[in-house]
């Protein structure tokens, strides 16, 4: 189920309420809680077979067997589905507190029982090929399982010892859900993809305990080994088997053609970090399967980040967050700018021009390329962040909060800040679990550059199973650790003018060496070409985006003017509303000059609310010019490397690069649509920071009245911007 689904907001409303429900069960009114809470599951569970007739309780059955087309479920069917689920209840309700303490290991063993009898019996009829009759069954009984699970988290929800797992256990069933709408959806033994996961975090749960009780580092090494090693076996067996085998090292062997599955990068670092912080003892081991499963399967991040660490979820998860209506309402604009992002902007820039152009750049001029590899630049910011926006929007929703992963990464100055914006869950995570335990930078120069190199060609492979991944991480790697070199020696000499004018020698000798060596066709290779470039260029772009990155913003002061903010921000507003009545009218004209001035007026509003004085300013700007420099060189370099990484095979790479190389600057193909979803992205980004907080401040404080009005408005947006199709999320594929 993908987040742009248009089932996703009847999903997340349901388990809101759902959850929301569960917060208080106390008498009187409890039974007609528990059937509009049961009521409520069963749309949880038809969103995820389309099938009214898969119901078994006579609430959910008798109330949509009405809806248009539905076929309701057999009758003989609902007593038994009553009766499941009252049981089911009286089960939670007088289990409970066993439930919650030492049934926490029963629950374990009995899930992991049924995983392992349910693999053996997938591996052998699908050998056998009778796997659809099994599929058949368990679809045939999957609402009788729902129940009684469900039951059992009503039941317990309704107890005033209970409620905690009660509402653990419904995050864990939705999350459940969630997942298996999307494996459910594929073939044979894929469907199953679910009792793997849940079989990773039964191993990591008894791992966790044992690396806990262990009497001697030799044996909690060796525990954490096997947890490494069936996480990242996993991993390595569904996403690289192929490119190990027939592309490293060659082998004649035929293609797995494995279906990766959903996320997988995902939740196995996450699962890894719960393991490792243990043996670190950062965390203590948890003795609760249920919090444990809702922490790796939590439905928000699940299947796209951000990477979630155990110490930053499972406290919430074990002393549950109060619903703040605040928290609520900021939920519902991350979801809302999310949204926006994606439908409006990311995906009209990928169908309209990024697709085309990697698909075949001979089509297109050189200044089309280069426009088509900044759409690709912004898509994939604008498409992964809006990824982040909805889960950490919906995590608010529930009371939960989810670490920030994306901070505009493309006002970076320097790499070293972009990695600090950039997938922040990602680039810590390979922080603080792969560069630190490498050494980091404690072994010396040389040291801190291979850890560099080696972290970001890991971080490369991470993303897929393919040279142009890694060539993508080489060139982060390389990147990084050419600007640390810059910086060490830079003070080491007690400044960067001597290293500054080095590295200017360096480009100079080395591109006239260059051109020489062309001249003579000492080789005829143009990768030769691309990384002899490379490397002197690289000295003298680290050493100008270090230089121009460097020195602190300069303090602003003034007296602010009363009125002057509200009154740009309104024309503001006004501005965005005649965009999208000239964008329903089909003024083109009138597109980029619109969007234009809503952004100069964020600016003059966030001025005018400094009222800086004149010295300030120009302090202020002349810092601004320079570090914009910076910006546009690492924007540049970032770009460079995202031509590998969409491109995906180094034939689309070089034909990228020789189009760019042909110096081509008429833009035929770049109609006024194009136009203004690229400047729209460029000025989203580099959008005035205290307007935005401003009106999302505004929205949060709003009536409901208001927040309700604002949300159906942007609604309407969306539907009348989206593209016609649904386009993926990038990073789904990750």
């Amino acid at each position: 189920m993908l987040f742009t689904s248009p089932h996703y907001p009847l999903f997340l409303a349901a388990v809101f309420l759902l959850y929301g429900l569960s917060r208080s069960g106390r008498w009187p009114g409890v039974i007609a809680r528990v059937a509009l809470m049961t009521l409520l599951g069963d749309v949880v569970f038809l969103l995820l077979t389309h099938d009214v007739a898969s119901l078994w309780d006579p609430i959910g059955g008798l109330a949509f067997s009405g809806l248009p087309d539905a076929t309701p479920p057999a009758l003989w069917r609902l007593p038994i589905g009553m009766a499941v689920l009252a049981a089911a209840v009286l089960a939670g309700v007088r289990g409970a507190e066993w439930l919650s303490g030492p049934g926490q290991r029963v629950l374990a063993a009995a899930i992991l029982a049924t995983v392992v009898v349910l693999g053996a019996a997938v591996g052998v009829l699908a050998w056998a090929g009778e796997l659809a009759v099994l599929t058949r069954a368990l679809a045939g009984g999957g609402h009788l399982a729902w129940l009684a699970g469900l039951g059992v988290a009503l039941g317990a929800a309704s107890t005033e010892r209970g409620r905690a797992l009660g509402r653990v256990l419904i995050l864990m069933l939705v999350s459940c859900v969630f997942y298996h709408a999307w494996a459910g959806e594929q073939r044979g033994a894929y469907k199953y993809l679910l009792a793997l996961i849940v079989f990773t975090i039964l191993l990591d749960y008894y791992l966790a305990l044992a690396i806990e009780a262990a009497p001697t580092a030799a044996r909690r090494k060796l525990l954490l080994v096997v947890s490494l090693v069936s996480n990242l076996g996993i991993l390595a067996v569904f996403k690289y088997a192929d490119f190990f085998a027939r592309d490293v090292l060659r082998l004649p062997v035929d293609p797995l053609a494995l279906l990766l599955p959903a996320g997988i990068s995902f939740h196995t670092f996450q699962s890894l970090s719960y393991t490792i912080d243990v043996y670190k003892g950062h965390i203590k081991a948890t003795r609760s399967i249920t919090e444990l499963a809702t922490f790796v399967l939590f439905f928000p991040q699940l299947v796209a980040g951000p990477i979630v660490r155990a110490s930053e979820l499972l406290p919430q998860l074990g002393q549950l967050p109060p619903f703040d209506h605040g928290r609520a309402a900021d939920g519902l604009s991350r979801i809302v700018i999310g949204l926006f992002k994606k439908i409006a902007i990311a995906d009209f820039l990928a169908t309209a021009l990024a697709d085309r152009v990697f698909k075949d750049p001979s089509l297109y001029s050189s200044a089309e390329v280069a426009l088509g590899v900044y759409a690709y630049a912004f898509q994939i910011y604008l498409d992964f962040s809006a990824y982040s926006d909805i889960a950490i929007g919906s995590a608010l929703l529930l009371g939960f909060s989810l670490p920030e992963n994306f901070r505009t990464p493309y006002r970076s100055a320097s790499l070293q800040e972009f990695w600090r914006r950039w997938h922040i869950s990602l680039s810590t995570w390979l922080r603080d679990y792969l560069y630190v335990p490498l050494g980091g930078n404690r072994g010396g120069s040389l040291a801190t550059y291979r850890n560099l190199i080696l972290t970001m060609l890991l971080g490369g492979l991470w993303h897929g199973a393919s040279w142009s991944f890694i060539v993508w991480g080489l060139l982060h790697g390389g990147g990084l650790a050419v600007t640390r070199a810059y910086q060490r020696r830079a003070e080491a000499s007690g400044g960067g003018g001597r290293m500054m004018v080095v590295c200017v020698v360096v480009f100079s000798a080395g591109a006239a060496m260059h051109l020489a060596a062309r001249e003579a066709a000492l080789w005829s290779s143009v990768w030769v070409d691309l990384i002899l470039a490379w490397s002197y260029s690289v000295p003298l772009w680290a050493a100008l985006t270090a230089w121009l990155a460097g020195g602190d913003q300069p303090a602003v002061a003034g007296r602010p003017m009363p009125q002057a903010p509200l009154v740009a921000r309104l024309l503001g507003a006004a501005a965005v509303l005649g965009l999208f009545a000239a964008l329903r009218d089909g003024a083109s004209q009138m597109w980029l000059p619109l969007c234009v001035a809503a952004a100069a007026l964020a600016w003059i509003a966030d001025a005018a609310e400094v009222g800086p004085d004149q010295a300030s300013a120009s302090r202020w700007l002349g810092w601004a010019v320079r570090r914009g420099l910076g910006v546009v060189l690492v924007f540049h370099y970032v770009c460079l490397a995202w031509i590998f990484f969409r491109a995906q095979t180094f034939a689309g790479a070089l034909a990228i690069l020789e189009r760019l190389a042909a110096l081509e600057f008429d833009v035929p193909n770049i109609i006024p649509a194009i136009q203004l979803a690229l400047v729209a992205a460029v000025l989203g980004h580099f959008y005035a920071p205290r307007t935005f907080a401003w009106w999302r401040d505004r929205f949060v404080t709003a009536p409901a009245v208001l927040q309700g009005a604002a949300l159906a408005a942007a609604a309407v947006v969306l539907r009348e911007l989206a593209v016609p199709h649904i386009v993926p999320f990038i990073y789904f594929q990750f």
